[in-house]
């Protein structure tokens, strides 16, 4: 019983070792578009996978796959799960200690990730004119204007979709959004839409002190005094506004009932 116990563990790591003979890390790599990398963990339990989407001088644009407990290839690849859409590495460090496992242009799908990281290089991979996108982008966001200011609120939250669906980071489309999810009592979409725009632009004033007015409707009462706290501080010119908001912060929390 013993004598088969160890030959089981032992047969356990047997794919691994025999993935790792197989395994033959390149010498001043060049990295290039398309090319697929591999190498086994330093603990030899897994083998981590990128593959380059463009290189820009010094900086290779990649995007990297979740571990996986056997050698990757091109095939078992193509149904992986992406771990990072966009992770940037110095191609010096792509240089030596990873495999070429074999070149593969980019899909469409993998590009799709790397809008909401990157978008000037999506763009640019995808052979886009940003004139154009920008163009149709604002189109759908003076549409949902229009549909906004005659009270149609679930027509501009649409709209204002399309805009960012196109492009992302246009955080003028992700407040407007928020401000019709509010007009709905739908808060807690408004604050997904507010904290991206405020990822995107920090500085963000109406976003910023519409999260505490979310969070306010919502009951998260403490996070929304921290809000128009701080927004006192890093807004002062809007400090009357920020103040009035904490007062009817507080008083629901003495009362139970939004102000």
């Amino acid at each position: 019983m013993r004598k088969s116990i160890a030959t089981f563990l032992a047969a356990l790591g047997t794919p691994l070792r025999r993935g790792l003979e197989n395994f033959a890390p390149s010498q001043q790599l060049v990295v290039k578009a398309g090319d697929v990398l591999v190498q086994p963990a330093p603990d030899g339990k897994s083998w981590s996978a990128l593959k380059v989407f463009a290189v820009e001088g010094a900086t290779a644009h990649c995007m990297t796959y979740e571990p996986s407990t056997v050698k990757p290839t091109l095939d078992t690849l193509a149904h992986a799960a992406v771990r990072m859409a966009h992770a940037p590495r110095a191609t010096a460090s792509l240089a030596e200690g990873w495999e070429l496992a074999g070149n593969q242009p980019a899909s469409a799908r993998e590009l799709q990730g790397l809008k909401y990281m990157d978008f000037e290089l999506y763009v640019h991979l995808t052979g886009q004119d940003v004139g154009a996108i920008m163009s149709t982008a604002t189109e759908h966001f003076e549409r949902a204007g229009m549909h906004a200011a005659e009270g149609r609120s679930i027509e501009a939250i649409n709209e204002y979709g399309k805009a960012i669906e196109l492009y992302p980071a246009y955080t003028d489309a992700l407040d407007k959004r928020a401000f019709a999810f509010m007009e709905l009592g739908l808060y807690e979409k408004a604050l997904r839409d507010l904290d991206e725009s405020l990822y995107l632009n920090p500085e963000g004033m109406s976003a910023f002190f519409s999260k505490g007015e979310c969070l306010m409707k919502l009951g998260h009462l403490d996070e929304a005094q921290a809000i128009f706290i701080e927004g006192q501080e890093r807004f002062p010119e809007h400090a009357t506004q920020f103040n009035e908001f904490l007062k009817r912060t507080r008083a629901f929390a003495l009362t139970g009932r939004p102000a």
